[in-house]
């Protein structure tokens, strides 16, 4: 089982709502768009120019959406997403050079950062070869890890633009006594709670 559905399950049990798994939006494209990201959009093709992107390679690959790994529909409205350890590169610690002032964000960026700098070692080199192959918009070596930062942008920045709640977020390091057994059943769901309670109460401040 991936670590993510058990950390979903437990999310859903927190909060009392089954989450939307394959839920697509039309504005989460894998293209970096100006009607998505209207305002933001020479904030993102900056991100993308610092990252090092090739616009022929991205303009050349065939359209596609970015499945977030869960959507929390009414009365929540937020994607969510579990941040395993390959998504804490020093490309992802870039990106946050680059968020405008007035995004909306449902959790600590720079406790985010903090992680890119403590193990982006380590998460370069999880997993197989293909995670640090080429790809079509990131040609050069861990450009999938770029690539994987990028997508994480858009997915933070793309669903308050649009209706949406602030994006939720949950790294590996913070969930590690679920991960590791060291909390399970109620002392598991109490410690979930904790933790949502701290990014649900931000997420409420935004909207007022």
């Amino acid at each position: 089982m991936r670590l993510e559905v058990g950390i979903i399950k437990l999310v859903e049990a927190v909060i009392g709502i089954r989450a939307e798994r394959r839920a697509q939006f039309d504005w989460l494209r894998n293209k970096p768009r100006r009607e998505d990201f209207g305002k933001h959009y020479d904030a993102v093709m900056t991100l993308y120019t610092a990252l090092e992107g090739d616009w022929k390679g991205t303009t050349a690959k065939a359209d596609g959406y970015l499945i977030p790994d869960a959507y929390f529909p009414e009365p929540y409205h937020f994607i969510f997403e579990f941040d395993e350890l390959q998504h804490f590169t020093q490309f992802r610690e870039r990106t946050f050079q680059h968020y405008p002032a007035d995004i909306e964000i449902a959790y600590a960026p720079q406790k985010y950062r903090q992680f890119c700098q403590q193990h982006h070692a380590a998460a370069l080199a999880k997993g197989p070869a293909r995670f640090r192959r080429n790809t079509a918009d990131f040609p050069y070596t861990n450009g999938r890890a770029a690539q994987r930062a990028f997508f994480d942008t858009f997915r933070d920045w793309l669903p308050p633009l649009h209706g949406l709640n602030p994006t939720l977020r949950l790294a590996e390091f913070e969930v590690a006594p679920l991960l590791n057994g060291q909390l399970t059943d109620t002392a598991a769901k109490d410690y979930m709670q904790r933790l949502l309670h701290q990014r649900l109460t931000k997420l409420s401040t935004l909207k007022t």
